[in-house]
């Protein structure tokens, strides 16, 4: 498939030790029903289950415990095949070309294996290295307090209001504001609700007529009226004039939100809320002055492309990343991107990425969601609904706030980096006996690795090498790969790439050598127009066929989960698998996201995943044999585990079918789209 490459690695292929010669286990066997019920668990939270995985913000990640599980079934040694048994994979070659957040690579070297991962996209790689990286946990500490207390003196004071008992200069938690809009009689500020903090004694509300913030039902206005209205937004005609509200779109993002309430802490006093008055006005004011005379910040570094999410900035007329933020908020991530220059060089990665993942609570994409959350400082984040939404509540959270709050620097730090570092060295997982779930630490393995710069390097276990490009570019020798495991990009959902770009603009200041930062995600193997008929099923084609070039024979496989509802989908996958030469092995179906997760409640999502085992069908002496997948007639559509059961085995029996293309995918049409399951309608799973 690859004379050029064969011919250039011919001569590096080698030996290693400890690789198997006969089929994998999971060939036959995968422990479905305990995979599924700690899959299940970890949908809920998977940040809690893996934290050394979620420095940065990535999409789609799929539950560790899954793919801990597939890769323990590669296990050759059946008495450390057991799930809560260490290693394993020493001396086994695990490949992803398709790496995303990095699932398959953390848990292949926590199993001893050496790992090769691939993105085209700069912020997995960096992410996944960061994370691999094995650093002091005191040097980190040591870093990160440096970093603090020098943006404490430099910006803190700009995150600072008076009690109002007091008059003491008390550290701002978070501001409220309002969307501006506007009717024939001028602006006015639309909020989610005038309930501020739902209580069932004493609620707190915000007056809409003078902006006063109230305990209670009852409220006197005493103060002149401030120069713009408020109402909720329930309400979208105006009551003086009739004319329906509209958007402001001619002035930049951040101006069309109006600031109204500040939640705070007094040294004395503690918590407290107020009006944003005119003190307030005039700190956010010398925070502006002090942004624009010495920012060098460029517009045109900033510039938001044209993508299929960022479609929606464009829209409302966004056309800069930084209209998102205010400019106390571009004061203060402008003075970060010059202490992570000045840092210790060795810690400039995960500390960037920090850096980079807090904007996600701090722009004026946040939402409010305080209200009736335990934690009055709850922040509905930029991505929460994996693409941007515009709240009428938007929230300006303080980044340095010391107290209890979501998305702060040190509540991230604690989280994502001191919290991470402490599991990276001591792994734990969930055991399910009975009712109860317990903690069980797995000795013997650690979640790090030692990173080498090519592929020709691995030779030792717990070694990786990240490379950032299309798979499709990529050189690996043949035969050098043991297993291959993945999870490819979603069909037709393609906006990961776009969305991180909201990302990408600022890690090219923080970290502008570290990455290729200017290429082009257009070129991404999945970020294709995939409204085209087969651009989704020719991309994979060519992954697929390097990854059999590159897997060992005869126990190399392909493996990785999919689920999809469409026939098209399925139909594309089908033809990419078959014209790559793999027939498939086995397939198993398990729980993969949460059912109550925002971002597929109540739409048409499937809520498990078809684990798919394939094996390279070009074997000469056929030493493995394939099943024989009956012929499905009818796709049980009950429910999500059905679905995509069925639909697994369907894959296999067109893959060793002799249909032309046409019929595969008229086949898989027949079976989920119009015309299939006897009733002549499309139907959804539940």
């Amino acid at each position: 498939m690859y004379p050029n490459q064969k011919a250039m690695f011919d001569a590096e292929k080698q030996d290693r030790p400890g690789v198997p010669l006969a089929a994998p286990p999971i060939d036959t066997y995968f422990p479905e029903a305990d995979a599924d019920a700690l899959a299940h668990l970890e949908s809920f939270n998977k940040h809690l289950y893996r934290p050394n995985t979620y420095l940065h913000k990535w999409w789609a990640r799929r539950c560790g415990t899954t793919f801990r599980y597939i890769l323990k079934q590669l296990v050759t040694n059946p008495e450390r095949r057991g799930y809560y048994e260490s290693g394993g994979l020493e001396g086994m070659l695990v490949l992803d070309p398709l790496m995303g957040g990095g699932t398959t690579l953390h848990e292949a070297i926590r199993l001893g294996a050496s790992v090769v991962g691939v993105d085209i996209d700069p912020i997995p790689v960096l992410q996944t290295k960061a994370s691999l990286l094995h650093q002091s946990a005191a040097a980190r500490a040591g870093v990160y307090m440096k970093f603090e207390r020098s943006l404490r003196g430099l910006v803190g004071s700009f995150f600072t209001t008076h009690c109002t008992k007091c008059d003491r200069t008390s550290e701002i938690q978070y501001i409220l504001y309002a969307l501006r809009r506007r009717c024939s009689c001028g602006d006015v500020g639309v909020v989610d609700s005038f309930t501020i903090r739902e209580d069932p004694s004493v609620p707190l509300r915000l007056c809409g007529l003078c902006h006063s913030v109230y305990y209670g039902d009852i409220h006197d206005c005493v103060r002149q009226p401030p120069p713009i209205h408020i109402v909720e937004r329930k309400h979208s005609i105006c009551p003086t004039c009739g004319t329906k509200f509209k958007d402001i779109l001619d002035v930049p993002y951040w101006q069309r939100y109006y600031p109204l309430v500040i939640a705070a802490t007094c040294p004395q006093h503690g918590s407290f809320y107020k009006s944003f008055d005119e003190n307030d006005h005039l700190l956010l004011d010398q925070a502006t002055q002090r942004f624009r005379s010495t920012t060098n910040l460029r517009p045109s570094e900033f510039i938001v492309p044209d993508g299929p999410k960022s479609r929606d900035l464009l829209s409302r007329g966004v056309h800069s990343y930084l209209d998102l933020f205010t400019p106390r908020q571009l004061l203060l991530i402008e003075q970060m991107i010059q202490l992570v220059q000045s840092s210790p060089k060795d810690h400039h990665l995960w500390l960037a990425l920090l850096v980079s993942t807090s904007l996600e609570f701090n722009s004026l994409l946040c939402g409010y969601k305080g209200a009736i959350s335990p934690r009055p400082g709850a922040i509905r984040h930029v991505f929460s609904h994996h693409a941007y939404s515009f709240p009428y509540t938007a929230l300006e959270s303080n980044p340095l706030f010391s107290g209890a709050s979501s998305g702060t620097l040190p509540r991230l730090f604690q989280d994502r980096v001191v919290r991470a570092g402490k599991w990276a060295e001591a792994p734990l997982e969930r055991r399910i006996d009975g009712e109860s779930v317990h903690i069980v630490a797995v000795k013997g393995e650690v979640d790090w690795g030692i990173e080498v710069n090519s592929i020709a390097a691995l030779k030792e276990p717990g070694h990786f090498c990240l490379i950032q490009d299309d798979f499709r570019n990529v050189a690996i020798p043949a035969g050098f790969v043991d297993y291959v495991v993945t999870d490819p990009p979603y069909y037709d959902s393609v906006q990961y790439s776009d969305l991180s770009s909201f990302f990408r603009v600022w890690l090219s200041h923080l970290l502008p050598d570290t990455a290729d930062w200017a290429y082009d995600p257009s070129l991404s193997a999945v970020a294709s127009d995939m409204s085209r008929a087969g651009a989704y099923g020719q991309a994979l084609t060519a992954i697929w066929q390097k990854c059999r070039y590159a897997l060992r024979r005869p126990h190399g496989r392909l493996i990785f989960t999919f689920h999809h509802w469409s026939p098209a989908a399925w139909g594309e996958l089908t033809l990419s698998l078959k014209l790559a030469g793999f027939a498939l092995q086995n397939r198993y179906t398990i729980s993969s996201e949460n059912p109550i997760s925002v971002h597929i409640r109540s739409l048409r999502a499937l809520k498990h995943d078809c684990i798919l085992v394939l094996r390279p069908n070009d074997d000469p002496i056929q030493r493995v044999v394939s099943p024989r997948w009956p012929e499905i007639a009818t796709v049980d559509f009950r429910n999500s585990r059905t679905f995509c059961d069925d639909c697994g085995a369907a894959l296999g029996f067109f893959l060793q079918s002799d249909l032309s293309e046409e019929d595969i995918i008229h086949r898989w049409h027949i079976l989920l789209g119009g015309n299939g399951n006897g009733n002549g309608k499309s139907k959804t799973p539940r």
